[in-house]
């Protein structure tokens, strides 16, 4: 199959998306006869989120087809930078300022102008070449926005949207205006009932828009992310990350915190009182939080303790190098979402146990890890958090880990994409 695979989230940054995408592209190349070319974002290379090593594990034989994303993304989008502080902080509100007007106007995100530039150019490469399919992954909503522009001009090709996360009904959108959802709500209904067929991560998810879009049940899959196995098997006989401390026990917790999402605070309190009530186990503990932080006070209370290390984003490989050494692996699940956080999936590929944080009564996440051998989840309350930790630490002081889980290579979930893709 010749397939233009649309997505503004790619290998050329660093994010939970783009590393999904980035299994994807090389799976689906790997597979015989099929050609792959990527439509996507053409992200600076002095971005923060730019992350080189990512891009150059993509197979070259990929067909890059980066678009400039404009000059408010250029504007807004935030730099690596040798400036003078007093520079530095007037380019950070400058940045901050246009990121508000952003949230404001931009429609259905910051990559809205180079879905319509995208579009253009997407139209003049499928008139150039003969595709098969068109393949489009949200997130961000502009993929798909993108996609469906080109779509309306070449009916006759099938369009495949995937939806990581719901779009009007993503949590994090619910303060939007009446008007901005409204407008939304427009423009999904016109994805939904454009594309040919839906790809959602969670049952939950797919049901919620069968039932709002009327869809056929037959129309809609349902596919896990996964991990890759090669990869980890060679960061595996590579030299020990220096924050992991090999005579403790290492809690790492790898990817973003939106507070708006994922409350914190419960496992900060619980930590604090782990340090009074039972020293010994507290005394064993090695906390590293790798990832933007986007409460400073969230961040300051974590620091304050001894044991706990804040770092600001790493590398994709160095990320993963930190979770193959880890003893545990924490997740902080989404409040009022139907969302299942990527990393689980990344997680599984480790021998580490995982301590899953409820969002709330809700998250989609639980039927996955309630019963699963490697995962512990308990309410985001800070008793039962305190509880989790110290029967994983009984756990790996008497030497019990649970081995990886190869039902999520990543593999066999590119081979379930691919029949998807080539259906008719």
């Amino acid at each position: 199959m010749k397939i233009l695979f649309i997505a503004c989230y790619s290998p050329l940054i660093n994010n939970s998306a783009s590393i999904e995408t980035l299994q994807y592209l090389n799976k689906l190349n790997k597979i015989e006869g099929n050609e792959i070319h990527l439509l996507t974002v053409n992200f600076p290379k002095n971005s923060i989120y730019y992350d080189e090593y990512l891009l150059s594990m993509m197979d070259s034989s990929i067909s890059i087809h980066a678009i400039d994303g404009g000059k408010i993304f250029d504007k807004i989008m935030p730099k690596k930078s040798s400036s003078t502080a007093s520079n530095t902080n007037s380019k950070t509100s400058r940045r901050l300022f246009l990121r508000k007007i952003k949230n404001l106007v931009a429609v259905p995100d910051m990559y809205g102008i180079w879905a319509l530039k995208a579009s253009r150019y997407g139209k003049k490469l499928l008139k150039e070449n003969s595709f098969d399919v068109i393949f489009s992954m949200h997130e961000p909503p502009s993929s798909h926005l993108c996609a469906y522009l080109i779509k309306k001009e070449v009916s006759n090709i099938p369009w495949i949207t995937y939806w990581s996360d719901p779009w009007v009904k993503d949590s994090t959108r619910e303060k939007a205006n009446f008007i901005r959802k409204y407008f939304e709500k427009y423009l999904e209904k016109k994805v939904v009932n454009n594309t040919d067929r839906l790809i959602f991560v969670t049952k939950e998810n797919m049901q919620d828009y069968i039932n709002t879009y009327n869809l056929n049940p037959d129309k809609c899959h349902v596919l896990n992310r996964g991990y890759d196995k090669e990869i980890y098997d060679k960061l595996r006989n590579q030299e020990i990350p220096r924050l992991i401390n090999k005579n403790k026990i290492n809690i790492v917790y790898a990817g973003e915190i939106f507070t708006k999402l994922r409350d914190v605070n419960p496992f900060i309190k619980a930590i604090k009182e782990l340090k009074n009530e039972n020293s010994n186990v507290y005394n064993r503990l090695n906390i590293l939080f790798f990832g933007n932080i986007d409460d400073d006070n969230v961040k300051d209370e974590l620091t304050s303790e001894e044991i706990v290390k804040v770092s600001g984003r790493i590398p994709y490989n160095e990320a993963l190098k930190y979770m193959l050494n880890s003893d545990v692996l924490l997740l902080f699940g989404n409040k009022n979402s139907k969302q299942i956080p990527g990393k689980i999936y990344d997680y599984f590929g480790t021998d580490a146990w995982v301590l899953n944080i409820y969002g709330d009564d809700k998250d989609p996440i639980i039927p996955l890890v309630e019963n699963h051998y490697k995962c512990l989840g308990v309410k985001n309350e800070k008793e039962m958090i305190k509880e989790a930790i110290v029967k994983l630490s009984r756990k790996i002081d008497e030497g019990e880990y649970p081995l990886e889980d190869m039902n999520y290579e990543w593999e066999t979930v590119a081979k379930r994409l691919n029949k998807i893709l080539g259906e008719d």
